[in-house]
């Protein structure tokens, strides 16, 4: 008999350890919009802390095509993250609308499209995200 309870008492402890779901469910905001950090050009998804560093474009230019196509525009030097954020705040054709989220206005909401996804998708592949 308590050979058999072991087991049992076992299972019952660890099923407790194990429900990880809840945990490993990504902040729903991620798929709703952007967040652009005006001040340390930051790209992230919604709420959370995966982020893109819009500076990094200064080493990987040549990879800047498929924002420029999405965009219409070129992002222009000297200030590479500068441009990039001025072509995410404001779109040339006026596709979307972004909103800032704090009173210095430091922080605007992104919405989710293709171009804002484009941006997201090439400097991902160019360089990867980080996590502030």
């Amino acid at each position: 008999m308590k050979t058999l309870l072991i087991p049992a008492a076992a299972a019952l402890l660890l099923g407790g350890c194990v429900n990880l779901s809840g945990a490993m469910k990504e902040d729903p905001t991620a798929d709703q919009f952007y967040v652009l950090d005006t001040r340390y050009f930051q790209f992230c998804k919604g709420e959370t802390r995966r982020c893109q560093e819009l500076t990094t474009i200064v080493s990987v230019r040549y990879k800047l095509g498929p924002i420029e196509e999405a965009y219409g525009e070129s992002v222009k030097g000297p200030n590479y993250p500068a441009s990039l954020a001025r072509l995410i705040l404001t779109p040339p054709d006026g596709s979307y609308q972004t909103e800032p989220v704090d009173a210095d206005k430091r922080y605007y909401r992104i919405p989710v499209n293709s171009k804002t996804d484009t941006v997201w998708n090439t400097l991902d592949a160019a360089y990867g995200s980080i996590y502030r």
